[in-house]
């Protein structure tokens, strides 16, 4: 009994010399080995042991990478997703304004949306790295518009594309961003005022992809036009026709917009066929009605 007692405390003792490091190390072998919930114990432990206090720098090195893994296992592998949000938070408190820091905002905001359904805690926060020094702040401040324009806030998701637009004029983001506020006014039935912002997208020259969307966007707004309305001097199901064309090529969804084009087609073959004195049909009231993309 004696020896044995010995050799459970000569073990402790060997465990307590190990330094954080190495046993971080351990950690990450079980979790490689599929085995999280026994590295997450072993996380918790090294915590425990590190504290809240200030620490030489190695120590405290072990304990960012120790909360870190500790989050993303119970994130990404376990579903503990109110556990991950206490540690990426903790990350958060003990190195503010850090790109770790920015890094555990945006996770947070990624649960906050996809897990918790809280659009609103993920935009705030977004926002916090929006108005930061981060390299991504442009990016953050896009997601904090769009997540806008889901919650059909089409006057935020403006305000928000503007403010990107005023800080970044020359960044990718405010491409998305004009183009975002064309589609917050289209969502609006504003179409003079979704034409126009259409339009300054494409006249921006951003990448081939966004001028695609901004030009379908404006095939939209043509296509759902009545007969006899004009569109840029054309009659609109023939200028819907010609943009659709136009953003098939760099369009990231080119079979939706094959299917508004095969869809736009048909009804103009269609009006083009309507027998003399037929009223209801030269009103389109005959021809089947396609449903566009949004």
């Amino acid at each position: 009994m004696l020896r044995r007692a010995t050799a459970l405390l000569a073990l402790a003792a060997l465990c307590g010399c190990r330094s954080p490091a190495s046993r971080l190390d351990e950690a990450n072998a079980l979790r490689h080995a599929g085995r999280p919930a026994e590295a997450l114990a072993l996380y918790r432990d090294i915590l425990a042991t590190l504290g809240e206090g200030r620490l030489p720098p190695d120590d405290a090195e072990s304990r960012l990478r120790a909360l870190q893994y500790a989050a993303d296992v119970s994130y990404l592998e376990l579903g503990e997703y109110q556990e991950a949000v206490a540690y990426y938070r903790r990350i958060i408190a003990l190195h503010p304004g850090s790109p770790d820091a920015w890094q555990a905002r945006s996770v947070i905001g990624d649960i906050f949306r996809d897990r918790f359904g809280d659009r609103l805690g993920a935009i705030a926060q977004w926002a916090d790295i929006a108005q930061s020094p981060s390299p991504s702040a442009p990016h953050y401040q896009l997601k904090v518009a769009r997540e806008y324009l889901e919650l059909k806030n089409t006057d935020q998701a403006r305000t928000e594309a503007r403010i990107l637009r005023e800080k970044w004029p020359r960044s990718p983001e405010a491409d998305e961003a004009q183009l975002l506020a064309a589609q917050a006014w289209a969502l609006d039935g504003r179409i003079d005022e979704a034409t126009r912002a259409f339009q300054v997208a494409v006249d921006r020259h951003p990448r081939p992809e966004i001028t695609a969307r901004a030009l379908e966007g404006q095939a939209h707004i043509c296509a759902q036009q009545g007969p006899g309305e004009r569109c840029a001097g054309r009659p609109c199901l023939e200028r819907a026709l010609e943009l659709y064309l136009e953003a098939l090529p760099a369009h990231p969804n080119p079979e939706a917009v094959r299917k508004n084009i095969d869809a736009v087609r048909r009804r103009i073959a269609a009006a083009r066929t309507v027998r003399p004195g037929d009223r209801a049909a030269a009103l389109d009231h005959a021809v089947p009605k396609e449903k566009t993309q949004p």
